[in-house]
């Protein structure tokens, strides 16, 4: 089911086109990325979807119960609550759709907040309150979530951990749109479509638009470890001590490598298309 919807979309900042005829279409269990320059007008595109600020033409569609979450490129709010107190009563503010106290403080927990609940957001570094302003966008539990530069001052640790959380919100049904001067492979194998904003324009990314993928024939060895979450969602085939997985054709080489260190013997690789 689509969310949101976006129908030649254009808007001018003094007298400048930021951003002009776009159409795209977000939808239940989606994550799309959003590539671009700095200035090339990603920001005032998510500030459109979120109705921040209002297009001067074309046609922005909700669905109804279409729940917003948005988190800026900077926070423009100094806070000086505590990390405990601004989290929980941000989480409050959705009421009955909020995520559950126990589940907030299990997402807490797992980005590595814990020990710093005590402590005024205002006074941790830049990393931190990127963190916390990321997990207070999901505390509301929004069915749409609208994320400007997220994983900026993280560890390639914590850019993981902030992707599991998004993938399993994109499991119970949430579309997500994260915008991003670039993507690298741990990022981009998150993404089921994927944008590039350039001279005001916005374009599929070629490797999105032909949707070429390969087949990954791996020996199991008795010494192959566990094939880890991340790989997980690639195998469509598990007999006979062979594993298969099914994959972008883009992600072939660092998927090969991750399969090899896990000790799985790579038997051989087969292109097809969707």
């Amino acid at each position: 089911m689509k969310l949101i919807s976006l129908n030649d979309l254009s808007l001018k900042t003094e007298g400048y086109f930021a951003f002009k005829h776009v159409a795209f279409s977000l939808s239940q269990k989606e994550i799309i990325g959003i590539n671009g320059d700095n200035g090339s007008g990603k920001t005032l595109l998510l500030e459109a979807i979120s109705d921040r600020i209002t297009p001067d033409s074309g046609e922005l569609m909700y669905t109804p119960g279409v729940r917003i979450g948005y988190l800026p490129q900077e926070n423009p709010q100094q806070i000086d609550q505590s990390v405990k107190k601004y989290l929980e009563e941000t989480r409050r503010l959705s009421k009955k759709l909020a995520v559950r106290t126990d589940q907030l403080q299990g997402m807490i927990t797992f980005l590595g907040l814990t020990p710093y609940l005590d402590r005024p957001v205002s006074q941790l570094s830049i990393g931190l309150r990127r963190r916390i302003d990321f997990l207070a966008t999901l505390a509301g539990h929004p069915n749409v979530l609208l994320l400007d530069e997220p994983f900026v001052f993280q560890t390639k640790q914590t850019i993981s951990q902030m992707l599991k959380l998004l993938q399993d919100l994109k499991d119970n049904g949430s579309g997500i749109i994260i915008a991003a001067t670039n993507f690298d492979d741990s990022v981009q194998q998150y993404l089921d479509n994927g944008y590039l904003i350039k001279d005001n324009a916005l374009q599929q990314i070629p490797y999105f638009q032909q949707k070429e993928q390969c087949r990954l024939l791996f020996r199991i060895n008795p010494n192959s470890s566990a094939i880890t979450k991340d790989l997980e969602k690639y195998v469509t085939e598990n007999i006979n001590d062979m594993v298969e997985l099914t994959i972008p054709l883009a992600l072939k080489g660092s998927l090969i490598t991750k399969m090899e260190r896990l000790n799985y013997h790579f038997e051989g690789v087969e292109s097809s298309e969707n």
